[in-house]
């Protein structure tokens, strides 16, 4: 396969691009006074402009500063609080005529040329004797005769990449298909559920209503009963009514025949004995009849008027019979009363014959006038039946209206309940349709539901078939980046370069321990021997040196490491002095935490959401991490001495990565992973010399792929780690190369740094 040159492909901005020039390399000194160099990388201006303040940034510098800094970026100088907004910079253009018209000197080694600060520029980019920059964006300033093998050695491990790229896009589009597909089954699932919801809903609306019409049914077949039982009663109750009235009618009758012959036998009596006689006792036998005819009279219009109040309906027709069986017995009562009368009356017939001979003749007129009273009285006794007589048919004439209306009520009644009868059986015909329609419909449902439930079987083993190629493709994408992780870092195996050497001057250490690398590519490194940080760029050029040795601000006593924060502040913690500082990239002084905290070694800088900016610090002896405020505060203190879970022996070098820390664990041979609050998740690494095997682990770094970089002390290598299942990836460097390692950092393009610090320099991969 062809390898495409660098042009014809969207190569991103070389991480070189420049931010001032090296004051060595202008033959005037003067050139080398602060108001030459820029306030932020300290290097002779490059395209000068300035602030509102005066103050003079190289373009690169001052643009990073404002992009970092949004919304509102301040000056870099410490006492100065201008606000650097791009409407109010200025170009520097006499400035930066004057700078192009200096003389400058090549600093490539055995190099003699020398010309204007405008031809530097070009020269550079042709000088035998120089270096190069990676086209692919590596850090690694490579010399030009080796650049040909460095660039086939970048363009393979792009292919690599670019076909890992494609591949996950083909995956990103498989997920967003898996993405569909789920929302459909999920919209068939939801339908499949409104649907039986329905049918639950159509069994219980058609249990209601079989129910409903059963109910009707009874009804019915209640009302029918109660029809018979109302024409029954009103037979019964008319039957009654009719046989009292000829029962009392008869009554009458005989009454009248018994007052008609005592008024006969009355006119015969002659003599004035037996006018006496029956003056004394039938007369009041007569009247006896009269009082008990008259009770029974008031008793029978009682009982009539009480029949008056008698109702159409089932109990009002119950309570006429049984008034109707009362009247009865009154009646012959009444009888037997006449009957008692009416021997009384031929007992007092008896009498007066037996007195008959007795009365004088000269009595007859006396006599008469006593029968004509008497007669009178039975006239009007006779008027008074009379008259009880009409009122006793005229109660009957009106109970019989009230029968006929009754009996006209039960007929509408029964009316009322056939009418009810047909309007149920039209509501049973109904329903029974209806249980017809949701019969048929509950059939589609359940043949949607079937419907449904094959299709979500086939959507689920399409989903499953898509999981299962999503799943070899990311294993093959995973093998096949782990495979380009691996060739990179054998690549770099024997492709590592080194600064610095053993000395306190100015490209020189002492012991170097902890590395950092800021956003704009600044290297920082804690110079444990000679009690300071040393500065550099990215291929090794000496900044400048923060620090002397002391207790007092901004002096340290063997620092050990060094961290940036969100802020671009630097963090560094003190063995010696048993403290951390807190300063400026230009070495002024911010605060001190933690005095006389314990003999810390690492530290990590992270932000956490209630918290703001805070520091985790390692202590070696106490066997512990301790998580303080960037204001001072200590927030926690996790780990005890031991080998457990949790427990440390030696912890040292630490890192934060995506809301987790991870601490490096010496004399127990392994990294340990935390919540940001001290709570253990997991651990990885044993003692021993084989790949994954780690011996006195001493620093950790994450490169720009998430992995995991531990160096290795007595193994002299560095070992890489996947950052999810913290699996052995690739091991690089011998004894040849590190000597005791300590220190790692990775650029944000890949180069490793580690703090060789058996040789007393840097060593770069």
């Amino acid at each position: 396969m062809a390898i495409k040159p660098p042009g014809s492909m969207p190569w991103r901005k070389s991480p070189f691009q420049r931010k001032g020039y090296p004051p060595e390399i202008f033959q005037d000194e003067n050139f080398r006074e602060k108001k030459y160099l820029c306030s932020h990388c300290h290097q002779v201006l490059d395209q000068p402009r300035s602030g509102p303040c005066g103050h003079r940034y190289c373009r690169l510098c001052l643009e990073d500063r404002i992009d970092r800094m949004r919304p509102t970026a301040e000056c870099y100088w410490k006492d100065c609080q201008a606000v650097l907004k791009p409407a109010k910079l200025v170009d520097e253009k006499d400035l930066a005529n004057e700078l192009e018209e200096q003389t400058v000197k090549c600093d490539s080694g055995p190099c003699e040329w020398s010309g204007s600060l405008r031809d530097y520029v070009k020269h550079e980019e042709e000088c035998q004797y120089g270096y190069s920059c990676c086209p692919f964006g590596c850090d690694v300033k490579t010399p030009r005769p080796r650049i040909s093998r460095h660039y086939k050695q970048h363009a393979l491990l792009h292919q690599d990449l670019q076909t890992a790229e494609q591949q996950t896009g083909v995956i990103d589009q498989l997920k967003t298909e898996v993405e569909k597909v789920q929302h459909d089954v999920d919209a068939m699932q939801k339908s499949q559920a409104a649907c039986k919801k329905d049918v639950t809903v159509v069994r219980t609306e058609s249990t209601r209503l079989s129910r409903s019409v059963q109910k009707l049914h009874a009804e019915q077949l209640k009302s029918v009963a109660t029809k018979g039982e109302l024409d029954a009663t009103r037979q019964d109750s008319t039957q009654s009514v009719l046989d009292l009235k000829n029962e009392m009618i008869a009554a009458m009758e005989e009454s009248n025949a018994v007052l008609t012959q005592h008024a006969e036998q009355l006119k015969s009596v002659a003599t004035k004995g037996e006018l006496d006689a029956t003056r004394q006792h039938p007369t009041q036998s007569v009247l006896d009849l009269k009082h008990e005819m008259t009770a029974a009279m008031e008793e029978k219009n009682a009982v009539l008027t009480q029949n008056l109040k008698i109702t159409a309906t089932k109990d009002e027709l119950a309570a006429v019979s049984k008034e109707a069986t009362r009247v009865s017995k009154s009646v012959l009562e009444a009888k037997h009363g006449a009957a008692a009368a009416m021997e009384r009356s031929n007992e007092a017939l008896a009498q007066m014959e037996a007195l008959k001979r007795d009365i004088p003749s000269t009595d007859y007129t006396a006599v008469l006038a006593m029968l004509t009273e008497i007669l009178s009285s039975v006239d009007a006794l006779t008027a008074s039946q009379q008259s009880i007589t009409d009122k006793t048919q005229q109660q009957f004439g009106a109970l019989s209206q009230r029968l006929e209306k009754g009996e006209q009520d039960t007929t509408a009644a029964c009316q009322r309940i056939v009418e009810m009868q047909n309007q149920t059986n039209t509501t049973v015909r109904q329903l029974q349709e209806q249980n017809a329609t949701t019969s048929t419909s509950i059939g589609q449902l359940l043949e949607e539901q079937q419907d449904t439930s094959d299709k979500v079987s086939r959507v689920s083993a399409a989903v499953t078939t898509i999981q299962q190629v999503q799943s070899d493709m990311r294993s093959d994408l995973e093998g096949k980046i782990a495979g380009a992780t691996q060739n990179h870092y054998r690549s770099i195996h024997n492709n590592s370069s080194s600064f610095g050497s053993k000395g306190n001057g100015r490209e020189q250490f002492t012991n170097p321990y902890g590395i950092t690398i800021s956003n704009d590519g600044t290297v920082f490194i804690a110079d444990f021997g000679n009690h300071r940080v040393k500065i550099t760029t990215l291929d090794g050029t000496y900044i400048r040196d923060i620090g002397k040795l002391g207790s007092g601000n901004a002096e340290f006593k063997d620092p050990t490491d060094v961290a940036v924060d969100d802020d671009g502040d630097l963090v560094v913690v003190e063995y010696g002095n048993r403290r951390l500082q807190v300063l400026h990239q230009d070495g002024s002084y911010v605060k001190t935490i933690g005095n006389g905290m314990g003999e810390s070694h690492g530290v990590a800088a992270l932000s956490l959401p209630q918290h703001g900016i805070c520091y985790a610090v390692t202590d070696l002896y106490d066997h512990c991490v301790r998580v303080f405020t960037k204001g001072g505060r200590q927030l926690n203190k996790f780990g005890t001495k031991g080998s457990g879970p949790g427990q440390f022996n030696g912890p040292q070098g630490i890192i934060s990565s995506d809301g987790r820390l991870l601490v490096v664990d010496i004399y127990n041979h392994r990294i340990q992973v935390f919540t940001t609050d001290g709570n253990f998740i997991t651990m990885f690494g044993s003692e021993g010399e084989s790949d994954g095997q780690l011996k006195h682990p001493r620093y950790i770094a994450e490169d720009r792929h998430g992995h995991f970089l531990v160096t290795e002390e007595y193994n002299h290598r560095v070992q890489v780690f996947t950052s999810d299942t913290f699996s052995h990836v690739a091991t690089f460097g011998s004894r040849s190369c590190l000597s005791h390692p300590n220190g790692i950092a990775v650029s944000p393009s890949g180069t490793v740094y580690v703090s060789n610090w058996g040789k007393d320099c840097i060593t770069m991969f």
